[in-house]
């Protein structure tokens, strides 16, 4: 079930993001679907080659490295730049452990990962398959975060996750159907009690709604930033209750 809840700081406009509960605890993907194509297309035809931009977090600039049409994780999508200004405007003191654990799942050039190193994680894994491994380095090189953030390859399917974090943080990882059952199995493998998952989100196909389905059988779900449709992608907030 999804549901609302109210926050304290009024974040960006546009943006959504949604609360996940757990009830119970137990990647190179091919382009499958003609709307995620046609992005990537975008993507191939708006730059080639690489580029640097920065993002500022609080008072500090972020230099964020791209490798436009290298692959589809070497550029930034707008999930992840909207799941960093809500991290900004989040409590995290309130949320999370001082000295919080944290993961990236399909980090692409790392910015939600990179932005928890700065709110205070004690670590912070960055995880992707191996073609985006150089870029989310570059990244992490050129913030000087390595004694913080530690790249490595995670391909869900391949290798189960068995650490848990206190923080899980993923952006647009739902659009191809092979790899539904592959998260839910990361967020479950990576969370243990009171762990919260940040998942940003954006719908292109109906059958994102499998995912969702598959999902609720272990996660209640909370909406708490939303966006107008057809504009700036969703995000996702989830929580792990505690379990006796």
């Amino acid at each position: 079930p999804a549901f609302y809840r109210g926050s304290a700081s009024q974040p960006p406009p546009f943006a959504d993001v949604r609360h996940m509960m757990t009830t119970q605890h137990a990647m190179g993907t091919h382009i499958q679907n003609e709307d995620l194509a046609e992005m990537h297309r975008e993507r191939l035809s708006r730059s080639k080659g690489g580029s640097r931009s920065t993002f500022s977090l609080h008072d500090t600039d972020l230099v964020l490295v791209e490798q436009h049409g290298r692959c589809i994780g070497s550029s930034l999508w707008p999930a992840a730049h909207h799941l960093a200004r809500y991290m900004e405007v989040w409590d995290i003191e309130s949320n999370l452990p001082k000295g919080f654990t944290c993961i990236e799942l399909g980090c692409g050039v790392g910015l939600p990962g990179m932005c928890a190193a700065l709110l205070g994680a004690l670590s912070v894994d960055l995880t992707d398959t191996d073609e985006i491994i150089p870029i989310a380095q570059a990244n992490v090189d050129a913030n000087k975060l390595s004694k913080v953030v530690e790249v490595r390859e995670l391909d869900w399917a391949l290798s189960p996750l068995t650490v848990t974090y206190d923080l899980v943080l993923a952006a647009d990882v739902i659009y191809a159907p092979e790899c539904y059952g592959p998260l839910v199995r990361a967020l479950l493998g990576s969370t243990t009690r009171g762990s919260i998952v940040l998942l940003a989100y954006q719908q292109r196909v109906v059958s994102d709604d499998t995912f969702w389905d598959e999902i609720a059988q272990d996660f209640s779900m909370e909406l708490v930033w939303s966006s107008h449709p057809g504009q700036l992608p969703p995000a996702l907030e989830g929580r792990l209750p505690d379990r006796g």
